[in-house]
């Protein structure tokens, strides 16, 4: 596979922040003027017109496109004259993109109100049920070459090897998945949810672990898997009450509602850093959200 030699993730996410920064923050003139310039040319050189960008960004090339026309991008400067134009034709975009922000967050309440019942009901269907959570991400030292088609080509490839039951996806009852764009480092990465039949496994953190291996073997080395079933990791939701991974009996209340908030953590938009990790550029069709949870009841021993 090509990598892009361009950081082209990370400059997506720094004109999303400057175009949200004009409208909604508290950045300077000068600063404006600054990322501009520092901006400009490698994110225009970099863009492909196949892809899907957010409304930002959308209002970024447009604002930019009729301050220099048909300017070669390397040529252009940003002095205070055009700072000054795209500060006041990106103000028309205001509403377009709060009303963008909105239906956004309006599809992650859905996505939720969607989730939660379905995996209540997959609890009350199993006397217990195994929670993986891993977050599949790409070497640091390498994200900055993955373009977001090959992000999209490794999670299709994920997902068929989840639909076939590859290896370590043996007795997965119900699975989620939110693919989400850092806001500091621009990186890739999806959050995903397994749900085992708990009367087959009981190994999660290794379960974790062979996941973490299918990724690195689908991304050809490039992918790295943050593992949430560790027991370090484990023990501090534990003294913190929140434990909702591992092993959940359906008969503990207090393991259930973790479970469920464990669960539920994939359809927020609201992160504990405030951090804006929202996808600013897809590929046509590229769904950022999927769930499949099959509530039918399997056989189950402890039932």
């Amino acid at each position: 596979m090509i990598y892009s030699p361009v950081n082209h993730s990370q400059l997506i996410s720094n004109v999303d922040r400057l175009v949200r920064d004009v409208l909604f923050g508290t950045i300077n003139f000068q600063q404006i003027k600054s990322q501009l310039n520092e901006f400009y040319y490698s994110f225009m050189i970099s863009l492909n017109p196949e892809d899907r960008y957010s409304k930002p960004i959308q209002a970024f090339i447009e604002s930019t496109s009729m301050i220099i026309g048909d300017a070669y991008a390397y040529n252009v400067f940003w002095d205070n004259e055009k700072t000054v134009q795209f500060i006041r034709l990106l103000s028309g975009y205001e509403k377009a993109i709060k009303k963008d922000y909105s239906a956004w967050r309006y599809q992650s309440n859905k996505n939720c109100r969607n989730l939660e019942p379905n995996i209540r009901t997959l609890i009350s269907d199993h006397s217990r049920l195994l929670f993986v959570r891993v977050d599949l991400k790409y070497i640091p030292e390498i994200s900055h070459h993955i373009t977001i088609r090959d992000f999209d080509f490794h999670m299709r490839k994920l997902r068929d090897a989840i639909h076939n039951g590859d290896t370590c996806f043996k007795h997965l009852l119900s699975h989620a998945w939110s693919l989400e764009q850092g806001e500091d480092n621009g990186g890739f990465h999806c959050h995903l949810l397994l749900i085992f039949d708990g009367a087959e496994h009981y190994k999660d953190s290794y379960l974790a672990d062979q996941v973490g291996q299918k990724w690195q073997d689908i991304t050809e080395g490039v992918g790295y898997c943050f593992i949430l079933n560790t027991r370090e990791y484990k023990e501090g939701l534990a003294r913190r009450g929140i434990l909702g991974i591992g092993m959940i009996h359906r008969d503990n209340l207090q393991e259930v509602e973790n479970a469920v908030n464990a669960a539920l953590y994939l359809t927020r938009p609201d992160k504990r850093d405030r951090s804006y990790q929202r996808l600013k550029v897809s590929v046509p069709n590229m769904n950022t959200f999927g769930q499949r949870i099959s509530p039918s009841k399997v056989n189950d021993p402890y039932n």
